[in-house]
């Protein structure tokens, strides 16, 4: 069964895909440093590794030129419950306080 992918598309998207976890990591880097201490700079540390964890999701993806399918989606899904479960449980302590 083949099935027709067009690969430079997918770069392509990869790539939006990269850039705009780069802007939004750069942004808050900005507002982190305008917000220090509290709260705020609490989400913001939050939001930055969350994101950066995203962006090491998708930059695994780049695996499966070298490594192969399966080596290339399993990192980056496990990449992907990382920041989801940081997320979480960084959610869980704004609750708890």
């Amino acid at each position: 069964m083949n099935i027709p992918i067009d690969i430079m598309a997918l770069v392509l998207l990869l790539f939006l895909m990269l850039t705009i976890y780069l802007i939004i990591i750069i942004v808050f880097l900005f507002a982190r440093r305008k917000y220090k201490g509290g709260l705020i700079e609490t989400v913001i540390n939050l939001i930055i590794c969350t994101v950066g964890f995203l962006l090491v999701a998708d930059l695994a993806l780049g695996l499966m030129y070298n490594y192969g399918f399966r080596i290339g989606i399993t990192t980056h899904v496990a990449f992907k419950i990382i920041a989801m479960v940081f997320l979480s449980i960084g959610g869980m302590r704004f609750f708890v306080k």
